[in-house]
Parts: structure tokens; sequence; C-alpha cells
């Protein structure tokens, strides 16, 4: 047994470091500065902590972090434009394993083991930390992270849309594993500027999905698109407003008169849109919102934006 065990976790530095034999060595003397070069082509050399080490192996091992997205620069090391912080591995301690489900004490929640980067997103760097109230709109819902975190936090219901049907389902799955049916309301849809039709993908990874964009409309599964307004009709006491659809929130926005949201968060890509973050939050204070970067996630970036009264 301790052979085995041995193997998997020299099986996991080789899967993440060139040189995993050196750094393997380095961590069973206990040295805290340690060179490493990762299995990336982008500035993969650089000197990770003790606590860098092991948590990268935890990153891309258990939480199926895309090791090709990690880069040193500056000496410091990134993960698709975020900063991972080297002297503090204590979000590991949230997680805990129980067969195919991971578990989060803080919140007392379950979720789906292919949980991957968005978790680690919402509850751990808490892009969405805001006081709830009312009802919720989420678009691009994915694996329901955002709209159980914003369900826990305060809101009284969430109308949470995905078109991707794999990941649908994952959502659903989330959503039942924590007794949210009565909260949460997951819709297999996109949502646009007018009612229509999308073609997607029927199968797609839960670790692709967070990139992919359903506004290029291809794939062998067509399913409806809303339109924006139909949405906030939805919604009796609309509070927040929560877009990461990879591209539907500059149609969106740009062709809305007036919102009735309290708080939008919005993630912009302009390399799929073609449309600026400052045209974007133009429109948006043209509507009465002041807005604030809140983090960069690569290319793109999401903004925090509250009602001006």
């Amino acid at each position: 047994m301790k052979m085995f065990h041995a193997l998997k976790r020299a099986n996991s530095y080789r899967k993440v470091y060139k040189n995993w034999i050196d750094v393997i060595s380095k961590v069973r003397k206990g040295e805290q500065q340690i060179p490493v070069i990762l299995r990336t082509d982008k500035n993969n050399k650089g000197v990770c902590t003790l606590s860098c080490v092991r948590l990268l192996i935890a990153l891309i091992t258990e939480f199926n972090f895309d090791i090709t997205k990690f880069y040193f620069e500056d000496g410091k090391i990134f993960y698709d434009g975020n900063l991972i912080v080297q002297y503090n591995v204590s979000f590991l301690s949230f997680f805990i394993k129980k067969g195919n489900e991971w578990y989060l004490p803080k919140y007392n929640l379950k979720f789906d083991e292919r949980i991957g980067y968005p978790l680690f997103e919402v509850f751990i760097q808490n892009q969405y930390d805001t006081d709830v109230q009312g009802e919720v709109i989420d678009i691009g819902a994915n694996i329901g992270d955002s709209a159980i975190y914003f369900a826990v936090k305060g809101a009284s219901h969430v109308y949470a849309f995905e078109p991707l049907p794999s990941i649908y389902e994952v959502a659903l799955r989330n959503v039942k594993l924590n007794n949210l049916e009565d909260k949460i309301t997951l819709i297999n849809a996109g949502v646009s500027s007018k009612d229509g039709k999308i073609k997607v993908p029927s199968s797609i990874r839960v670790k692709d999905s967070g990139v992919y964009s359903a506004i290029s409309s291809k794939g062998d599964v067509e399913v409806p698109l809303i339109s924006f307004q139909k949405v906030i009709e939805m919604a009796k006491d609309p509070y927040l407003l929560k877009m990461d659809c990879e591209g539907c929130e500059a149609d969106i926005i740009l062709n809305c008169n007036s919102l009735p949201f309290e708080k939008i968060f919005v993630e912009s890509h302009p390399y799929i849109t073609k449309v600026s973050h400052k045209r974007l939050i133009s429109k948006l204070r043209e509507l009465k919102y002041k807005c604030e970067e809140r983090i960069k996630v690569g290319r793109a970036e999401l903004f925090y934006c509250s009602k001006i009264f």
C-alpha cells in the first residue's frame, strides 16, 4: 500500500513539474524555496515555496486546474491572469473529499467532484462578495456554483440560465445535493436581447465549459435563447444581476434602455464581442450605475456595479 501511494504521489509531481525528481527531493528535505519547471510552454521557470509546490499539485490533480494556464511573471506565479498566493494554502482546508463529492464545511455545501476552477473563484476568491437580497438573475450559471452562492448568501430566489446541456445537468446535481430546488430555478437556455435559438455541443468537459462562447452557435443540439426582457419579468423582486456568459453581456447591455437591479456583476469579454470594457461600462453609466473593476480573469474583467439613486 505504501508503494502504491508513493507511486501515485510521484506521478502527481511528474504531471505538474518537468524537474519532478529534483522537486520531490527538495520537498523531502523540507526546503522552503524550490526551483521548478512547469509543464507549460509560457514562462515556466521560477521558484516556488514549499507550500506553493504542494498547492499546485492539489489544484491540478484534485481540482482539475489546467497546467497550461500557470506561468511565472516578475517572480510570481499566476493562473490565467490570477495571482496565486504562495504562502497561503488555507483554502485547501475548505474542501473535504467524500466519495464523488466535495464538501465545504464553511457553507455546509456539497459539489459534484468535477468542480474545477469555478468553485475556487466563487467560494475562495469571493469574486461575487456583496450583500444579497431579493431575487437574483444568474446568466451563465455553469455548474451552479454562483447560483448556490447567492442562495446561501441571502437571495430569496435565483433564476439561473445555462445553455450547455451537459453542464446544466451538473448544475442540477449540485443544486439537488444541497436541497436548494426551492430557492434556485435552473433553465437550460441562453439569454439574448431577443428570443431565438442557438446551437451548442451536447457534451463538453466542465473544465472547457467556462471559456465556451455560445454566441458562436456551433454544436449538435439546439437550445432556446430567451429575451432579456422576459428574463427580467420572471422576477417579482429583482435585486442582483450576474452575467458571465462569454460574450452575451454586450448584446444584452447595449440593447437595454433601463435595468431594475440594484447591483450588477458583469464579466466583459471584448476579445469575443469586439466591445471594449470602456464602452460597456459607459453604457452602464448611462443606465445610472457606478462600476468598479472587481477582478481580472485572463483577458476578461469582472465589474461590480451599483445603482445610483
